[in-house]
């Protein structure tokens, strides 16, 4: 459910290589060498032992110089164009994005620029309260994230920004999940969890509100979770449901034997997955493993 900004505005290294950027990106390697390659737009580094590799500017100036393009400015024109002037032509476009609900993604977007927490609650309490937590979800959090990656390449957003509203978000939706009343006549059980090399956890945190508001008694793992391990808890459990979210970038190996796992346990459990890294490695889910994109979809899944 999240954008590829979520993966760029969370890592913690400063340097990629081009099979890097095209993943964090979604650019194609071959576009980006005919960009430093033709036009000069960027010289990447090299290490001690002569590897190239690229640094937070020139990431930063890809998807700059992408924003561009995708809105009609030719690459030739583009590449004539001093890098300050490429990033406050780029700010311009991001800073003109609407949507039906600009004003709280702008008021968000102010707040916590602050660190200003009260206001970043209250807004989120009272739209809660008139959208539903998947509309807040949907039409005002995501599109919040999406904009701090956007500001985050024009250099208006710093990473301690996105940690800080992560954070928060994270409090909240636990928060709005512990505040569901417990049914007493549970039927059904849900396992949600994080594999071990991944730790975006707010869809997941989300999909466990979702269950628990429908009844599911939900045992919830949350981040860098072993696979061994969780075989060991869907056992003693035996759960209806099992929930994960693929968004860290994986290598494919990796990303090959969780499938296998997930296939073992989908014989007796229903297992649903979501998330950016499904698109890497389509061809390695197996066909029963359930994949959803929305938030209607898992819903209709757990109400049948």
């Amino acid at each position: 459910m999240f954008s590829h900004f979520e993966n760029i505005i969370n890592m913690s290294e400063n340097r990629y290589s081009i099979k890097d950027l095209e993943n964090f990106t979604q650019i194609k390697a071959h576009t980006i060498r005919i960009w430093e390659q033709r036009y000069n737009m960027f010289e990447p580094k090299r290490t001690d032992t002569n590897i190239r590799y690229y640094n937070d500017n020139d990431l930063k100036k890809i998807l700059n110089i992408n924003l561009l393009y995708n809105h009609g400015y030719k690459i030739s024109k583009i590449a004539a164009l001093p890098e300050p002037e490429i990033i406050n032509v780029a700010k311009e476009i991001i800073m003109k994005g609407e949507s039906d609900f600009q004003s709280d993604i702008d008021h968000l977007i102010l707040s916590i620029l602050e660190f200003d927490k009260t206001a970043i609650i209250s807004r989120l309490e009272t739209r809660a309260k008139e959208l539903s937590m998947e509309g807040l979800y949907d039409k005002i959090i995501i599109p919040t994230l999406f904009k701090i990656g956007e500001l985050w390449q024009v250099n208006s957003f710093e990473i301690i920004h996105e940690h800080f509203f992560s954070n928060l978000l994270r409090d909240f939706l636990i928060s709005k999940t512990h505040s569901l009343e417990n049914t007493t006549d549970v039927l059904k059980s849900a396992v949600l969890f994080l594999h071990e090399d991944e730790e975006h956890e707010l869809s997941l945190l989300m999909y466990h509100y979702l269950l628990k508001r429908k009844g599911y008694k939900c045992h919830y793992f949350g981040q860098n979770v072993p696979i061994a391990e969780l075989d060991f808890a869907v056992e003693k459990i035996n759960p209806q449901i099992v929930v994960s979210v693929f968004v860290a970038k994986v290598k494919e190996k990796v990303f090959g034997s969780i499938m296998t796992h997930l296939a073992k346990i989908n014989k007796t459990s229903q297992v649903v997955i979501s998330g950016s890294q499904l698109d890497t490695y389509p061809e390695l889910i197996p066909k029963d493993i359930q994949v959803v994109k929305t938030f209607d979809q898992i819903t209709k899944l757990i109400s049948n």
